[in-house]
């Protein structure tokens, strides 16, 4: 990836937020869902823009320092919010547009945003996700986040049918015409250490999506880890873009006799002292579902 290049952590997470492979792409109900073409158009786009962010990132910094929820999702789609404000080809038109009737909350929908060249309307949904495979690896299903409710194939269906849909259900709680749909999913999809390279990607991923692995914290010395390759622990909003030596500068390493009692996103550092890999290390209790 392209997004090393600049100096400050915030800018480059900016930078992924724009430049990644989306983990899901094509045509799914009247809707587009982006993919990497698109992506590494609009950080090409970006890019002087975010040059100029990386000399003084405070824009930035205020604007995800308002956050009143520290979850990633909502870091994420703050830096949506922000990448549609430098794009040269989007106009950002309204986002987190509640849809009201009766006094009922049918939805929310994410963003609004109109195609500079087209002037076409654009109803956009965005997610960031974390997932880890079992088998049958093939299967959208069995990809499941740390809380086990929640599964690419659900998620994928619950955009398919409901986000997505939204605008079209409810066209007079717009104040606008929408004329197109689409969606932007990313993350990472995390696969069995070992058997990354072996295995069949769910059905529906891209083929270059990121990757990552999962261990059960039993197992990570006897196979590859520990002392050879120490691990150090991210907290959750250090899930987007990879880490630099000066980011966990000061970090010490997971220590082996640490008992985890929930799963715990860490990485490995190359000769460099930059991220190598993106390691989930789950805890002895940790069971996939049925």
């Amino acid at each position: 990836m392209q997004t090393n290049q600049f100096k400050h952590r915030i800018v480059r997470d900016l930078a992924w937020v724009i430049e990644s492979p989306p983990l899901l792409s094509g045509m799914k109900n009247n809707t587009l869902w982006l993919d990497h073409e698109f992506c590494l158009k609009e950080y090409t786009d970006c890019l002087p823009a975010l040059m100029k962010l990386d000399l003084d990132p405070q824009p930035l910094l205020s604007q995800i320092e308002e956050l009143k929820s520290k979850r990633l999702g909502y870091r994420f789609e703050a830096f949506i919010n922000f990448w549609l404000q430098i794009s040269p080809n989007y106009t950002l038109l309204a986002h987190n547009i509640q849809l009201i009737k009766d006094k009922q909350t049918l939805g929310e929908i994410d963003f609004i945003i109109q195609d500079l060249a087209t002037s076409k309307v654009i109803h956009l949904e965005v997610a960031v996700k974390f997932y880890l495979g079992s088998a049958p690896f093939e299967d959208d299903y069995r990809w499941f986040g740390t809380n086990t409710n929640d599964q690419l194939g659900k998620k994928q269906q619950h955009l398919i049918d409901h986000q997505t849909q939204l605008s079209l259900k409810y066209p007079e709680l717009i104040n606008t015409k929408i004329d197109q749909k689409y969606c932007l999913i990313k993350g990472r999809l995390f696969y069995p250490f070992r058997l990354e390279k072996l295995l069949t990607p769910p059905a529906s991923a891209t083929e270059n999506h990121l990757k990552g692995v999962w261990l059960t914290q039993g197992d990570k010395f006897e196979r590859g880890f520990g002392n050879k390759q120490p691990l150090y622990l991210l907290i959750k909003h250090e899930w987007l873009s990879l880490l630099q030596a000066s980011d966990i500068k000061d970090r010490e390493p997971l220590v082996p006799s640490l008992k985890l009692n929930r799963a715990q996103c860490c990485i490995t550092l190359n000769d460099n002292y930059e991220e190598d890999t993106r390691v989930f290390i789950l805890p002895k209790s940790f069971k996939f579902p049925d």
